[in-house]
């Protein structure tokens, strides 16, 4: 009898589906029967997790068919565990059940009902006949605000409880997805919301309107409003910018070897996803290097001195020159010190060499190939590929990007047949900055990455010096 019943119902909701794709229903009629819809879909919903908890009873799983619930209605188990909590929350109140039954209460209202339950008691719930009008009466963004007030109001504490229920509830959770891209997904209190999106929103406007100011015609370069949100977000993060130092922060580890055959640098993430050239270069402003020597078998041999690309007093002497980024006069709590001619060029860690950049145009230098017209005065200048400037008796230096091949001497030095030969010369390193003279120059002693695939458990940054 169930199952005909069953049936019986599904072809009913198939035989209303033709009628709407046939589009010979008049407006009013397709108006009448989404609202009888929302009656089908509560009182499926409640079927479903009756039917979940009786099998679930029978079968003495103790979950109350959460488990059965999400196997055969198609939810996800988070889904099916917030049904059944939500039913067995109500189950003991008569008017509440009952709407939820007939349909006249949606899933989702429901839900915010258990919730207003569980922070004051099922008693005051089932006596307010008015808080059940709204429940089926209301959309569900406009019924969790009543809810929420509604709590408020009995706790009579100015909402102090259902903040603090907020803050215990804080979470941050970051995983990586089968698609390659890192999610994160994060629940705050209201204050601590409204704080971190209205920041993440001032940056990522201002990203979105530079973006639009600097774009070309083609728009390749602009991004979407969400994509500065992603960016903003990274920029904020940046907890050595943040601290107002120098000192690296190891946020992420790069791997990176010379191959054999071609002779090209290459860089990997620890789980083996390869980056480009110009991330590389672009990690390398702000990185702790460490050289070190790997034998065939991956064992290190030799290891380098770490040094570091700016100390704290050359971030703080560049600061002070600048106020901010050099080109757009960012705030300093945004900007990385840049080398104006890279490390893995022969570039020192001078200060003549270095210039504070906020986030977006260091991205725009590595990755839109932006270049830096360097004056003996100091008032460096940042400018698009394709327009050079060139200031009194001093022409722009070339990009970065674009001195990467470098013709051979002509007759280049031969080794006496007679010597000895040399040791091999390592290929790659990782490296760091001495703490020596605040605006000297960094030596960095050679060696090379680790090949790809190896892994030491540093948390060090490796990049090219």
């Amino acid at each position: 009898m169930l199952i005909e019943a069953a049936r019986r119902a599904e072809a009913a909701v198939k035989e209303m589906l033709a009628v709407a794709n046939e589009g010979t229903a008049t407006t009013d009629d397709l108006v009448a029967s989404l609202g009888i819809s929302k009656s089908i879909a509560g009182i499926n919903s409640a079927f479903q997790v009756a039917s979940a908890a009786a099998v679930a009873g029978r079968r003495r799983h103790g979950d109350g068919g959460a488990e059965v619930l999400a196997s055969s209605a198609g939810l996800t188990r988070g889904e099916a565990r917030s049904q059944v909590k939500t039913a067995e929350t109500l189950r003991t109140l008569a008017g509440a059940r009952d709407a939820i039954e007939s349909g006249r209460v949606s899933v989702s209202n429901a839900k915010r009902l258990a919730e207003a339950v569980e922070k004051t008691s099922g008693a005051d719930v089932e006596s307010d006949r008015e808080l059940l009008a709204k429940a089926q009466s209301m959309r569900p963004e406009q019924f969790t605000k009543e809810a929420r007030r509604w709590v408020a109001d009995r706790e009579q504490d100015g909402g102090a409880s259902e903040h603090a229920r907020q803050r215990a509830r804080r979470s941050v959770r970051v995983w990586n997805a089968d698609d390659g891209m890192v999610h994160l997904h994060g629940e705050f209190d209201a204050v601590a919301g409204q704080r971190i999106g209205n920041r993440l929103q001032e940056i990522a406007g201002r990203l979105y309107d530079a973006d639009k100011k600097n774009a070309n015609g083609s728009g390749e370069d602009r991004r979407t409003f969400h994509q500065c949100m992603a960016d903003a977000l990274d920029a904020l993060t940046d907890a050595s910018a943040a601290a107002g130092t120098g000192k690296p922060f190891a946020d992420i580890c790069v791997v990176a070897h010379v191959d054999n055959e071609t002779g090209k640098l290459i860089a990997e993430l620890p789980d083996g996803d390869r980056l480009p050239s110009a991330v590389l270069e672009e990690l390398a402003c702000g990185a702790k290097l460490t050289g070190v020597v790997y034998d065939r078998d991956g064992k290190p041999i030799w290891r380098a001195h770490s040094v570091r690309t700016a100390t704290e007093a050359q971030r703080q002497i560049l600061i002070a020159r600048y106020g901010g980024c050099f080109a757009c006069a960012a705030h300093p709590a945004l900007c990385q010190i840049h080398h104006i001619k890279p490390v893995s060029e022969g570039g020192s860690t001078k200060i003549s060499n270095m210039v504070p950049v906020c986030w977006d145009c260091h991205t725009r230098i590595h990755h839109h190939r932006w270049f830096i017209n360097k004056r003996p005065d100091g008032n460096h200048t940042l400018h698009p590929p394709g327009q050079p400037r060139y200031g009194p008796a001093h022409a722009p230096e070339q990009p970065a990007a674009l001195n990467l091949v470098r013709e051979r001497p002509a007759n280049p030095t031969r080794r006496p047949s007679n010597t000895q030969p040399q040791a091999p010369q390592p290929s790659a390193v990782t490296g760091q900055t001495d703490q020596g003279d605040p605006a000297g120059e960094a030596h960095p002693r050679a060696g090379p990455l680790p090949p790809a695939g190896c892994r030491n458990g540093s948390d060090r940054l490796f990049a090219l010096a």
